[in-house]
C-alpha cells in the first residue's frame, strides 16, 4: 500500500540547532600596560620605607634592600644574608654618581634613564672617548651587579654608535663587561670594513690594549671570507684587502696575528706593505 509505481516518497524537515558559544564574540576588554614601573619608580623618588644609603663621591642615594636584592643577585647576596640592621651606609668608591642614579633608576622601573637613551656621538667616537659615554659606564654597572637585561639596554644604545673610528674600543668595551651580542656585532662590522678599521686611531686602542682581540678579529674575518667565497666568486674576497698593494692603509702596516687555539694551529700570516 504504500508503493506506488514501485516508488516510496518521504516527507522530512531538517532543523539546525546553533549552540550559543559558537556565536561571534563581539565585545573585548582592554588591559592596559602594565605601570608597576611606575609605581616602583614614585618608590625610589619618595624614598618612602627606605632602608639603606648609598654614598657616592658625596652625594647619598636612599634605596630598599629588598627591591635592590629581588633584582640583582649580588645585591641578594650582600644584604639578604645580613640581618640584624634597620638601616646602613654604604660607600661606594667605583661609580660616578650619574652612573649610580641611572642603575637605580633601572632597577627600579626597568628602563634605561633618558640621558643614557641616546646615542653618544653620532658614531664619532675615537679612541677611549666611547667609554665615557653613559651608556658604555652603566655597561660595566650592569656586569658588575649581574643584570643581563640593562647589559643588552645599554648595548643596543652602544650598537648605534659603531662606526669605523669608534668599533675598536666599543670592541674592548664588549670584551671586558661580558657584552656577547655587541661584541659579535662590533667583530662583524670590523670584519667587514677591515681596511678602513685599521687606518683608524681605534685599531691602535685595541692593539695596545686588547691584543687577545685580534685573534678572534682574524678568525672573524676568516668566516667573512667563506660566506663571501661562496657567492659564486662575484663579491670581493675580505682576504683580497690585503693583497691589494696596500694603497689605501696611509702608511699603516698591518702585523702578523698570532697563535689561533692557544698556538695548536697557526694562523695565515698578514701583511700589508704601504705604497704611497
Amino acid at each position: 500500500d504504500f508503493l506506488k509505481d514501485d516508488c516510496l516518497k518521504i516527507n522530512c524537515t531538517v532543523g539546525v540547532v546553533v549552540s550559543e558559544i559558537d556565536c561571534p564574540r563581539l565585545h573585548s576588554i582592554h588591559v592596559p600596560a602594565s605601570d608597576i614601573g611606575s609605581h616602583f619608580g614614585m618608590l625610589l623618588e619618595n624614598e618612602d620605607g627606605s632602608d639603606i644609603t648609598f654614598n657616592v663621591s658625596g652625594e647619598k642615594f636612599r634605596a630598599h634592600r629588598l627591591v635592590l636584592a629581588a633584582r640583582s643577585p649580588v645585591f641578594e647576596s650582600e644584604f639578604l644574608d645580613v640581618t640584624g640592621e634597620e638601616d646602613r651606609d654604604i660607600e661606594v668608591t667605583d661609580m660616578e654618581p650619574k652612573v649610580f642614579k641611572a642603575l637605580l633608576h633601572y632597577i627600579y622601573k626597568d628602563a634605561l634613564i633618558e640621558d643614557a637613551e641616546s646615542s653618544s656621538s653620532s658614531g664619532s667616537s675615537v679612541g677611549p672617548s666611547a667609554s665615557d659615554t653613559l651608556a658604555a659606564k652603566l655597561l660595566g654597572a650592569a656586569d658588575k651587579y649581574k643584570l643581563p637585561r640593562l647589559s643588552l639596554m645599554c648595548e643596543s644604545v652602544l650598537c648605534k654608535d659603531i662606526s669605523v673610528d669608534s668599533v675598536a674600543n666599543i670592541l674592548a668595551l664588549a670584551d671586558r663587561y661580558n657584552a656577547s651580542a655587541l661584541k659579535s656585532v662590533c667583530l662583524k662590522f670590523a670584519a667587514e670594513n677591515l681596511i678602513a678599521v685599521m687606518r683608524s686611531d681605534g685599531f691602535d686602542y685595541l692593539r695596545e690594549h686588547c691584543p687577545s682581540l685580534q685573534s678572534e678579529l682574524l678568525k672573524t674575518v676568516a668566516g667573512c671570507e667563506e660566506e663571501l667565497s661562496g657567492g659564486g666568486g662575484k663579491t670581493r674576497s675580505v682576504w683580497g684587502q690585503f693583497s691589494d698593494g696596500g694603497a689605501e692603509t696611509n702608511g699603516r702596516q698591518a702585523q702578523t696575528w698570532g697563535d689561533i687555539n692557544g698556538g695548536a694551529e697557526r694562523s695565515q700570516s698578514v701583511w700589508v706593505e704601504v705604497v704611497n
